[in-house]
């Protein structure tokens, strides 16, 4: 027997087909809405209606992609770094002479090392060695100066002395020769043939040697000039025994600073790492300019395009925000050495040393080395 179709089949044959219908009227009545063109707009006048003018495009990527503020971690130090002042390696240091917090000047003693009580020894020996040459000299030229005044005052007498001297010799022997000649007709023997003879002699000698006598005086007054230049080289300030000393005293005071260390800068202590006793390992102490402070940022790669010099920037010193201003962007992007304490900030960056110069009245030249927070404002230019 043949059974009729289920009352419930014939109304379900009917209302799938209507369903699937309604559906597909739904999304083409949706389609030209997504599209944009449900008023028949053109293709042309969608595109420009969903972008804007290309003006307005412009500064939308520029509002967009534009850092209004950029952060950092970053150290303080003085503007002109710390300065490591050292001792030669493997002397021993005999005093310190100055302690953390210490402001020094330009030269000042900061420490003595091995020897230099025998180097202070031996500078004052060449000196004294040279000033008593000078006083030797000094004499000298006194000596010198009443001898010639001396000399002045009797060089004419002196002169005519001999002249006179001499005349007087020359008629002494005129006297004699006539004697002699007168004496010569007569044969005479014995004793006074003997005082003849010898007045004769005599009178001779004398006009000789008076001869010589005025001849050297004469000589003697001729050559004044070059003698006295002569004296007074011997006498002078320089001169090659003089060099000599000056040489033995810079050797000596060499030798005194290579046993004293002196601070190349002005500024503070701010570390004493040697102490008296100990052999030096290289490093003695730290010091710092700190009159002036910066901070200097490790700013990412990435936002130094952002940043210029002069921009404004604050520094976060134990909780209070200091102001400063860029002075110096880095040219060399290298590794970080500073890391967030954030689990999940970068800890791998590549950055670029960005310098803030502190303005006056912050706390950091008391924090050397600190790891601060920065943060710099860039200043966009308007677009024309």
């Amino acid at each position: 027997m043949t059974q009729g179709p289920r009352p419930g089949a014939s109304l379900r044959t009917f209302l799938i087909p209507l369903a699937l219908i309604a559906c597909l009227a739904a999304l083409a009545a949706t389609v030209p809405l997504l599209r944009g063109d449900a008023a028949g707009a053109k293709p042309e006048e969608r595109v420009s209606k969903a972008a804007g003018p290309p003006r307005a495009r412009s500064d939308a990527r520029s509002a967009s992609t534009a850092r209004t503020e950029v952060h950092a971690l970053s150290r303080l130090e003085p503007e002109t770094g710390v300065i490591k002042v050292g001792a030669r390696q493997g002397v021993r240091i005999e005093q310190i002479k100055v302690k953390d917090g210490d402001q020094v000047g330009v030269g000042a003693v900061l420490a003595f090392l091995e020897g230099n009580a025998q180097a202070e020894q031996q500078v004052a020996l060449a000196e004294a060695q040279r000033k008593s040459v000078e006083h030797q000299r000094a004499l000298g030229r006194e000596r010198l100066s009443l001898e010639r005044e001396r000399e002045d005052q009797l060089r004419k007498d002196t002169l005519d002395t001999r002249e006179k001297a001499l005349e007087l010799a020359k008629r002494r022997l005129t006297a004699s020769t006539e004697i002699y000649k007168n004496m010569a007709p007569i044969r005479v023997e014995g004793k006074v043939k003997y005082d003849l003879d010898l007045l004769y002699y005599q009178a001779e000698a004398e006009f000789l040697k008076a001869q010589l006598e005025l001849k050297e005086v004469q000589v003697s007054q001729g050559l004044i000039e070059k003698r006295r230049e002569y004296e007074d080289k011997q006498v002078a300030d320089k001169g090659p025994e003089i060099d000599v000393l000056d040489r033995q005293i810079r050797v000596a005071r060499a030798a005194l600073a290579d046993t004293t260390v002196t601070a190349p800068i002005a500024g503070r202590v701010l570390d004493v790492v040697g102490h008296v006793g100990e052999l030096s390992s290289g490093a003695l102490l730290y010091l710092g300019e700190v009159a002036s402070m910066v901070a200097v940022a490790e700013v990412d790669q990435s936002d130094v395009s952002e940043i210029e010099v002069g921009a404004p920037a604050e520094v976060i010193i134990q909780e209070r925000r200091y102001s400063g201003k860029v002075s110096r962007i880095g040219r060399i992007v290298g590794k970080n050495t500073l890391t967030s304490l954030d689990p999940r900030a970068l800890q791998d960056r590549r950055t670029v040393a960005v310098t803030i110069r502190l303005d006056p009245g912050s706390p950091a030249a008391d924090y050397v080395n600190m790891e601060v927070e920065v943060t710099i404002r860039p200043q966009h230019g308007e677009a024309p």
